[in-house]
């Protein structure tokens, strides 16, 4: 089963590409127990993080992620699990529920900025350039969802000439946010909660820790060069309409402190909500299989 579920990676990998360019692989159940029930004591409450999520358009970003989840069964009818399309769809309909989704996002990102002063990052994405850049990530990401757009984004990326200024606003935007790194590590940790939770309900058939350690990792060099491909891609697409002076201006507040300190919210949220994803997934698929008594874990 490992070899089916890396085939689906490519859709689900790429996490915190930029401050709104997200993609989540699935929602657990756990996800509709409200905000305030989840959120820690010292969370970022109340009008500061909303004002913050709404300039970021986290909620036009959940119905993205909605939708890119809901959009899955064929894949998974594809891989030959032997349970048919409409069991797939009810599943993922109801994980990948956006209410869901958006109150998920909202209690960890409460969580991730304790003690953070979100005001310069309000103040930033407020502004005419920040909420272009909000836009063009999230219309970016809408139109990065085949193969063949992010190979042409892809294409893209490797025509610019490397010397240009343009090339190294990427790459100095990339390192910034440490991008790479980041999503590879989430993308393995997010295959590996997969599992996890795909054999909480296998039981005996599971794989040792160990093993299943080594299988994950073992793609790793694959996903770098997924991950790599996608980072650059989109940063070349994404930001195309912003002058050099503008992408500059971005940079520098991707490495000022409300810059830095962003950057890790919207990673730690994100890593926080797929480890519950990832294991619903896994679990839903076990179950859908043995309901259906489809190829054997």
């Amino acid at each position: 089963m490992i070899e089916h579920a890396h085939s689906f990676r490519r859709a689900w990998l790429t996490r915190a590409m930029s401050f709104v360019a997200v993609t989540v692989m699935a929602v657990t159940m756990a996800l509709s127990v409200p905000y305030a029930a989840k959120a820690g004591t010292g969370a970022v409450q109340g009008e500061d993080l909303d004002a913050l999520l709404q300039a970021l358009l986290f909620r036009d970003v959940s119905e993205v992620l909605s939708d890119e989840g809901r959009a899955m069964a064929d894949d998974f009818v594809e891989a030959g699990y032997g349970v048919p399309k409409p069991a797939w769809q009810n599943m993922l309909d109801r994980l990948y529920d956006p209410e869901a989704m958006a109150h998920a996002f909202r209690s960890e990102m409460g969580k991730a900025l304790e003690d953070a002063d979100v005001a310069p990052m309000v103040a930033f994405f407020t502004t005419d350039l920040g909420q272009r850049i909000a836009r063009l990530e999230l219309d970016t990401r809408k139109a990065m969802t085949g193969e063949a757009a992010q190979a042409a984004a892809g294409e893209a990326w490797a025509a610019l000439d490397p010397d240009s200024r343009r090339a190294k606003l990427i790459e100095d935007y990339v390192q910034a946010n440490d991008l790479v790194e980041m999503n590879v590590v989430g993308a393995m940790n997010s295959d590996i909660a997969y599992y996890r939770g795909l054999w909480t309900v296998a039981g005996s058939d599971a794989m040792s820790e160990g093993d299943l350690m080594r299988e994950i990792w073992s793609t790793e060099p694959e996903v770098r060069a997924d991950v790599s491909e996608w980072v650059y891609g989109f940063s070349t697409l994404a930001y195309d309409t912003l002058s050099d002076e503008e992408f500059a201006r971005y940079v520098e507040f991707s490495r000022s402190e409300a810059g830095r300190q962003l950057n890790f919210a919207l990673f730690a949220a994100f890593d926080a909500v797929y480890a519950d994803l990832s294991r619903g997934l896994g679990a839903g698929t076990s179950m859908l299989m043995q309901m259906y008594d489809g190829e054997q874990l």
